[in-house]
């Protein structure tokens, strides 16, 4: 089977970390199963090489004075290629954001793919838009069906919203045109549904257990230290973290990973809250950071204010590590008193009175059943079963 993976979002030589988990679930795809070939459309998403930016026009007018990327096809294993076709990518308030030339690039990808491995037999799109829209465009062109995993969040956003409060027509058309559509969670799959979007299934995003893992032999730490990792953005909810933090009576650290443009307001309001001296800003981590920081941490914590699940929730667990997470959208499906604790969003004393609960109760948190929970719901060779059913599904259904 040959499948055409176009991600909304993916790593790139400027921005190693946004859609790590597109590429990661295609890894292990490849791996898990040898007969299933998978070519990954690439154009310059979250390259900063390639995006044109209205705030900066001096700089974006640089980068196309300047020679674009060569375009390239990367074989990361003999059933996992990459393609990439560079393209600009600007607001969509101008001339729809390039995506005539968007769309041109994942069609010169699929070609190249199909030279290589033959016929396509499905197009699997991540996230609504752009993914989506492009891979009903292909999927018209070439009579290929094709299905979208959505995960943004908050779903829907704000631009795809029109003024009647009804979903933007080339995001609903996406939709309504895929043989299958797939949530990350329950809570997302409600919410696609509420916008009439149907044929939807619940398949979490899955995490690497051969690569997050608890730390042999445990480590243990002077004082109690919590861990939280994200972007620094109000969505994470990093202020109510720090107002919590503050409520604490027991004695302990707390150490942030990740940036974002609120990282120095942020950190003026735990200077105002004196507590600055117990929290370390760790700045933004790459993976084998981010890994020796859950192994190293004894709780993590991320009160959100949405999440269409919260796949730093599932890393902490593989490491077997008890989380707090807050009833946003997606946490609330699989954090439970065996493996930590779940509290109401944007509420600051709730948050304060669970983590010194998960100080004072730390020893009923047992890391082996922990991790059995995480391996149970997010391990790829849990999650890898889900999708390889959809694929023989839509392919045997539309054959």
């Amino acid at each position: 089977m040959n499948v055409f993976f176009i991600p909304s979002w993916y790593p790139s030589i400027t921005n190693p970390l946004p859609g790590i988990f597109f590429k990661d679930q295609a890894i292990a795809l490849a791996g898990h199963y040898p007969g299933l070939n998978i070519g990954i459309s690439t154009w310059g998403q979250n390259d900063d090489r390639l995006l044109l930016w209205s705030k900066q026009p001096v700089r974006s007018f640089m980068k196309v004075l300047m020679s674009k990327p060569q375009q390239s096809i990367h074989k990361l294993n003999d059933n996992l290629i990459e393609y990439f076709t560079p393209t600009y990518t600007w607001t969509s308030k101008i001339k729809r954001g390039n995506m005539k030339n968007i769309l041109a690039a994942n069609l010169h990808n699929f070609h190249a793919f199909e030279q290589s491995s033959g016929k396509v037999d499905l197009l699997h799109a991540h996230v609504g838009f752009p993914a989506g829209y492009l891979a009903e465009k292909l999927a018209e062109i070439h009579n290929v069906p094709y299905i979208i995993t959505e995960q943004m969040s908050p779903f829907p956003h704000k631009y795809f919203i029109d003024s009647e409060g009804m979903l933007n027509e080339r995001l609903l058309m996406a939709f309504q045109n895929s043989t299958k559509n797939i949530a990350i969670s329950k809570a997302l799959a409600n919410k696609m549904k509420r916008f009439d979007i149907q044929n939807v299934s619940v398949i979490a995003n899955l995490v690497d257990e051969n690569f997050f893992k608890p730390a042999e032999p445990a480590l243990k730490n002077e004082k109690f230290t919590f861990f939280s990792l994200g972007r620094i953005v109000p969505q994470k909810g990093i202020d109510i973290l720090l107002h919590a933090f503050a409520k604490l009576k027991e004695d302990a650290q707390l150490k942030i990973g990740g940036d974002g443009e609120y990282v120095k307001q942020y950190q003026k309001l735990a200077k105002s809250l004196n507590i600055e001296q117990k929290v370390r800003w760790l700045g933004r981590l790459d993976r084998t950071s981010a890994l020796k920081e859950y192994q190293c941490c004894d709780a993590f914590v991320l009160p959100s204010r949405h999440e269409s699940m919260g796949v730093v929730f599932a890393e902490a667990m593989a490491c077997g590590k008890p989380v707090i997470g807050t009833a946003c959208g997606g946490p609330e499906e699989f954090i439970n008193a065996s493996n930590g604790i779940i509290v109401p969003p944007e509420d600051i004393s709730a948050l304060a009175g669970a983590m010194g609960k998960m100080i004072t109760n730390y020893h009923v948190f047992d890391p082996k059943k922990i991790r059995a929970q995480f391996e149970e719901r997010f391990s790829s060779k849990v999650v890898c079963s889900q999708i390889r059913n959809v694929y023989e599904e839509v392919v045997e259904s539309c054959g």
